[in-house]
């Protein structure tokens, strides 16, 4: 006799037809499926395949599409839903969107994905419930492997799978690893949250380090600018080119260096002035 698996597609016999939907007969259990689940016409007798998930009323409920995520395979899924008490659910293509627990979320609040961002997840089920639970950093490649390499400084699109003590963790649709230290960020970013990054260290086939800053000479306006907004807010300001880097990076978040080429920048257009202890904005700007 076959087990009935939740979370998965299963072997069923057609068993009658009912207002809204079928019954299907499995070895162990009578699953009621939706005319939205039903594809083709059906007749008693009939042996089909069809998923097993845990509707809203802890009810399985049976279904012939095919999900994007189940509880052996794992896809980026779309979040369509925030819930601060619960989490965020996610779309895997059948009526019911999975909840995937703020347990497995960061701690706060502004690092949880938007709607519209993605999630690399697979389903997690047991008698009573089924969530989408996110994949674990060190199983991606469990799931999915890029066919193809990237090459150092290509630029490629890519989601923030994981936030890590020391930078993020980024996969592509493809199957690539990035990882991004937090020096080369220039804001903080979400879980799920799409990035363009290039690619500046090549580990192996799968594994890259990269940024997300752009080249010292398209980089430098901008970090001048963020200097220059923040002067215009704290003028003067307690920074100077001898100040300790990780106040700099706290402050602007970018490193000492970038800070001291930003700053020659501005004092070079004539937009500061450099004093021992502090830099000022000129009278004139």
């Amino acid at each position: 006799m076959s087990e009935l698996v939740i979370g998965t597609t299963n072997l069923f016999t057609v068993m009658k037809r009912e207002t809204g939907g079928v019954i299907l007969q499995h070895p162990e259990a009578k699953v009621f499926m939706p005319n939205e689940g039903i594809q083709g016409t059906l007749k008693e007798g009939d042996k089909i395949e069809a998923f097993v998930y845990i509707d809203h009323k802890k009810g399985l409920i049976a279904d012939m599409r095919t999900p994007k995520i189940d509880i052996y395979r794992a896809d980026f899924v779309d979040v369509v839903e925030r819930k601060d008490s619960l989490g965020v659910f996610v779309d895997i293509g059948l009526s019911k969107d999975m909840l995937v627990s703020l347990d497995e979320l960061p701690p706060l609040n502004k690092q949880w994905p938007k709607i519209g961002d993605r999630l690399y997840c697979r389903l997690k089920a047991s008698r009573r419930q089924m969530v989408a639970s996110l994949v674990k950093r060190f199983t991606l490649f469990d799931h999915k492997k890029a066919e193809k390499p990237l090459e150092k400084g290509e630029k490629v699109s890519a989601h923030v799978v994981y936030l890590a003590d020391e930078g993020l963790v980024l996969f592509t649709e493809e199957g690539h690893e990035v990882f991004v230290f937090y020096k080369h960020t220039r804001k903080e970013h979400r879980l799920g949250e799409e990035l363009k990054v290039t690619v500046s260290v090549v580990k192996d086939e799968l594994r890259y380090n990269g940024t997300l800053i752009e080249q010292k000479e398209n980089m430098l306006e901008g970090d001048a600018l963020r200097i220059y907004e923040y002067l215009k807010k704290n003028n003067p300001m307690p920074f100077t080119d001898k100040s300790d880097p990780q106040e700099i990076f706290e402050t602007f978040h970018m490193s000492k260096a970038a800070f001291k080429r930003a700053l020659g920048r501005l004092y070079k257009e004539g937009r500061v002035n450099l004093k021992k202890d502090k830099t000022e904005l000129k009278e004139n700007d």
